[in-house]
């Protein structure tokens, strides 16, 4: 299916020399396993210091500044998450935030509580940068703040899919989402399909947001076999020659349909490649552990939960496709970082993935069983699927530099009003 790509970004160009760009980023998504929010966060930031994009980035993690201990963890999202060296970042940049944000995420009552104290903290701290500084928040939550302002909206699934998350964070997200759709802030999305959301279905003016799209991690790209084997052997998997998933098991990701079409393929011998799903566990999602549960006891299948950052990328690079067929995303960085590995990618079509996958791309109607079952059926079939597949252009090649830069140029309209 070809696919019309849009410009990566879409942002308004500073029409006079800038000053000093002092920026205060909402930390608190580096509270936690860094995986969506806290991933983009930790990217933005990392770029916006280490390119001197911005003269002062300071981090408000909710109740307190955060050090900056928080940007230098080497495998923010892997198994040493839990050990010591994380343990002393987190104990000198805001243990006490990250313990009332995990006990808040448990209660609607608690999240009320925690974001009334949490609101009238940042007023007060915050108060003294509103003439010096800008405030980006990147998570829907916007504290109070008489300086310039920039919200993140990455998706409206709260919005758009009530009934798939917890009470509390719809309710947070929702007033976050229409605070801003009603405030000054100026808007990034992540992609245009969100944005299209904004101005056709909330009538936002579109002079107000901003598309930037996101970056892969920098460590993606092709790897030969021999670099993947040592991994591939652990787990008992032969080189592009398995499907895998990733991301977070909930209803959203279309996880019960794909299950569905996979076994039907295996029944149909279509193919005899094992599925490997790579996700923590989300809300409201027995039913797609029960279909999960049953596919690994026939050992069709293999669950490896939430895994390192050099796994993920090995199996990006190892796999014979990855499966991602989401009924909704605000952008899919597992399809574009597996573009980067040089994995072909089987997506949603019409979906904020299309805006950025390669032609080779399979696209298919998520709620059709069939289509996303032909899918896997045409990637063994095609022998050639991959070939000339080239992760080194397109929306694969973009840095997270590519993603600071063009967000300062949104800083900088935000500054000029």
């Amino acid at each position: 299916m070809h696919t019309e790509h849009r410009p990566a970004t879409d942002v308004i160009v500073p029409e006079c020399p800038a000053g000093p760009l002092n920026v205060v980023l909402g930390g608190a998504p580096l509270l936690g396993r860094l995986t969506g929010i806290g991933r983009y966060t930790y990217e933005l930031a990392r770029a916006l210091v280490a390119s001197q994009i911005v003269d002062d980035l300071k981090l408000w993690g909710d109740l307190s500044f955060l050090d900056a201990g928080v940007l230098k963890r080497d495998d923010p999202s892997g198994e040493d998450a839990k050990g010591l060296a994380d343990k002393k970042i987190r104990e000198r940049s805001g243990s006490l935030a990250a313990s009332a944000r995990a006990f808040a995420s448990r209660s609607y009552y608690a999240s009320m509580v925690y974001q009334s104290v949490s609101g009238a903290m940042a007023e007060r701290r915050l108060r003294p940068l509103a003439d010096s500084h800008l405030y980006h928040s990147p998570n829907f939550i916007m504290p109070h703040f008489a300086g310039a302002q920039v919200i993140t909206i990455h998706d409206l699934s709260t919005i758009r899919f009530p009934q798939f998350h917890r009470k509390q964070m719809v309710v947070l997200c929702e007033d976050g989402i229409h605070s801003a759709i009603e405030g000054k802030a100026h808007v990034i999305t992540d992609s245009f399909h969100v944005r299209d959301e904004l101005v056709n279905d909330f009538g936002v003016e579109s002079s107000r947001i901003s598309t930037v799209h996101l970056a892969p991690d920098p460590r993606c790209r092709p790897r030969h076999e021999s670099e993947c084997r040592h991994a591939l052997d652990a787990l008992g998997l032969s080189h592009k020659a398995f499907f895998l998933s990733v991301g977070t098991i909930e209803p959203r990701k279309n996880l019960l349909r794909v299950f569905e079409a996979f076994r039907a393929g295996r029944r149909a011998s279509h193919f005899d490649w094992p599925l490997i799903v790579v996700g923590a566990s989300g809300w409201k999602s027995s039913k797609e552990h029960e279909m999960l549960d049953e596919l690994v006891k026939d050992g069709l299948a293999l669950y490896l939960d939430y895994v390192t950052d050099d796994t993920l990328l090995t199996l990006y690079a190892s796999a014979g496709a990855l499966v991602f067929p989401s009924l909704y995303e605000g952008f899919g960085l597992p399809a574009l970082e597996a573009t980067a590995c040089g994995c072909p990618v089987i997506t949603s079509e019409r979906s904020a993935m299309a805006e950025f996958a390669p032609e080779q791309t399979l696209f298919i109607n998520p709620e059709d069983v069939s289509s996303i079952s032909g899918a896997l059926k045409a990637i063994i079939s095609n022998t050639e699927f991959g070939s000339g597949f080239d992760a080194s252009t397109h929306a694969a090649a973009r840095t997270w530099v590519d993603v600071a830069r063009e967000t300062s140029e949104v800083y900088q309209a935000a500054l000029r009003g």
